[in-house]
């Protein structure tokens, strides 16, 4: 499983958004919270396409990759905010499968990241609660192994050349 952080779409009307950050950043009623449930509901499910959501794609992209290169079944994809599915609603998804164990990796490879590193783990103790089947979380990323990775796409874009 691999998940990402989310992007709003460009095409979601302005005073959608300005209601849904308004009702975020304070104290909400009762009924103001079912308004912003709505409202984030709504966010999550506008249409998606590349255009009006690149990173979305982006991440399927990654996903359909990783699927060819490692050889597994499936790779399933979820989202932190602002998309579908949820990790919550991907990771039930997986434990009705076939699969013998649920690995669940991120995009987010820095520490000190709220989502990777209190909102995924939280989520997953969740999901374990009625999932028979083990999951692990590929978390923290070695730094060493992120920055190798990035020393590699710095020398293809140096494609040889000598920097001092």
């Amino acid at each position: 499983m691999l998940v990402g952080h989310g992007e709003l779409p460009k095409d979601i009307p302005r005073e959608i958004l300005g209601e849904y950050f308004e009702l975020m950043a304070r104290r909400r009623t009762a009924i103001e919270d079912a308004r912003f449930k709505r409202l984030e509901e709504e966010i999550s499910s506008w249409s998606r396409t590349p255009e009006n959501d690149p990173y979305f794609y982006g991440l399927m992209e990654i996903g359909n990759e990783l699927k060819r290169i490692g050889k597994f079944a499936n790779v399933w994809i979820a989202f932190n905010e602002f998309c579908k599915p949820t990790l919550l609603e991907a990771l039930k998804e997986a434990c009705k499968s076939d699969v013998d164990v649920i690995v669940v990796s991120t995009v987010m490879l820095t520490r000190g990241g709220h989502h990777s590193e209190d909102e995924i783990p939280s989520t997953i103790e969740e999901a374990r609660l009625s999932c028979e089947k083990p999951i692990i979380y590929v978390w923290p990323i070695d730094p060493r192994d992120t920055a190798l990775f990035l020393l590699g796409q710095i020398e293809k874009a140096l494609d040889g050349r000598r920097i001092v």
